[in-house]
This record gives C-alpha cells, sequence and structure tokens, in this order.
C-alpha cells in the first residue's frame, strides 16, 4: 500500500511490506523506497509523497529543508538551493527575499517597498560615506553611525563635518547603537533627546556643537 514497499512476491497482505524511510516516498506497489528529490522532504517514515520546501527554505531532498541563511533567499516553494542576495542587497535568515543593505551599504529610503528595493538594488542602497559606521545589516540613512568629533546637521543627510573649534560633538556611536535608539524612543523607553540625531554633548547645541545652553 502507498507509503510502504516491498520487493517480494510472494506477500498475503499489506502488512507484510516495510514502512517507507524518512528522506523518502513510496507510491502504492513500490518495490524500493524513492528519494525526495531537491526541493522536496519526508519528515517521517510511511509517506507516499515528498512535500515541498517552503519559501525561505531549501533542501538537497531528504528529511527536511533548511531556513536560508542571512544573504541569501528562497522565493518560491521547492528550492533545491538558496540563492544569494544580488548586490548590494542582503536578507535575514529565512528571507524570502532580499530588501536589508548589506554591510557598508545605507538605505536612503525606508519607506521603499521591498519589492522595489529588490527590482532596482543599487538605487535604494548606497555605499557608506566617509567617516560613518555602515557595519549593520540594514543601515539606513537615518540611523547611520559616526564617530566623536564629527557632526551632521540631521539625520536626513550624509554630509559629515569634522569639528574643529568645538570638542563637544559626541557622534552616535555604531549604525547598531543609533538603530536601538531610534527603537527604544519609538515605544517610548527613553526621551527624544536620547536619540542620537546632531550629536552634541551636554549643555551645547548648534552648528558643530559650538553654541552654549
Amino acid at each position: 500500500e502507498a507509503g510502504s514497499y516491498s520487493n517480494a512476491t510472494n506477500l498475503t497482505a499489506a502488512g507484510e511490506c516495510t514502512a517507507c524511510p524518512a528522506g523518502s516516498a513510496c507510491s502504492t506497489g513500490s518495490i524500493e523506497p524513492t528519494p525526495c528529490s531537491p526541493g522536496t522532504f519526508a519528515a517521517t517514515e510511511g509517506l507516499s509523497e515528498c512535500d515541498s520546501c517552503e519559501p525561505g527554505s531549501s533542501g538537497a531532498g531528504g528529511a527536511f529543508c533548511s531556513k536560508c541563511a542571512a544573504g541569501t533567499y528562497a522565493a518560491n516553494p521547492g528550492q533545491g538551493e538558496c540563492i544569494p542576495c544580488p548586490h548590494p542587497l542582503s536578507s535575514r535568515g529565512g528571507g524570502v527575499t532580499c530588501s536589508i543593505c548589506k554591510t557598508g551599504y545605507y538605505l536612503q529610503d525606508v519607506s521603499a517597498l521591498p519589492v522595489v528595493i529588490f527590482e532596482s538594488p543599487t538605487e535604494h542602497c548606497k555605499p557608506c560615506p566617509p567617516n560613518a559606521d555602515c557595519s549593520s545589516p540594514n543601515t539606513t540613512l537615518e540611523a547611520l553611525g559616526f564617530p566623536r568629533g564629527y557632526w551632521r546637521a540631521s539625520n536626513q543627510t550624509t554630509e559629515l563635518h569634522k569639528c574643529v573649534a568645538s570638542e563637544h560633538c559626541s557622534g552616535s556611536g555604531s549604525a547598531a547603537n543609533v538603530e536601538r535608539s531610534r527603537r527604544r524612543l519609538e515605544h517610548g523607553d527613553v526621551g527624544a533627546d536620547a536619540l542620537a540625531g546632531a550629536g552634541c554633548d551636554a549643555g551645547h547645541t548648534g552648528p558643530l556643537c559650538e553654541w552654549c545652553v
């Protein structure tokens, strides 16, 4: 019967057949298991058909499928391999598309739809500006990191200015730190002044942090 096999010719009952092992399928009348093909799997024994790997995963054929690693994707069910993201895009683990910028690049417009980013990656992901930090995948324009001693007018510009006359340009730290601060602000965990932006020490403000308050 389906889900089992036997190469014997003198069987008297279906129960005398052997259950099809995991990683293979056995249709009715099988004399041996049929291994699952790439992109399919059979998680348990006794199955008559192999199932397709879900989008975001792939498999060489066997008892399981594996989630796509970061930087790769599988858009369709039944893929034997995950596909590397096109330059300069990346993805999170288990990705079904690539819609974040890889390390060393930043996303210009966070409102851009994933499908639009994927179709025109170089229009949306730009090289990290000089002296900025884009060491985390999915760095955005707003979350650009920059070191102490530099200042930028707002989180909507890529221009970083070296502070010469003032020693109070605090910078923003790494891109990862800026993103964490932004998320805390969104959830009301910190005040608005805690979000790294122009980056001045307490008691200083204005262009290049040269004004005292």
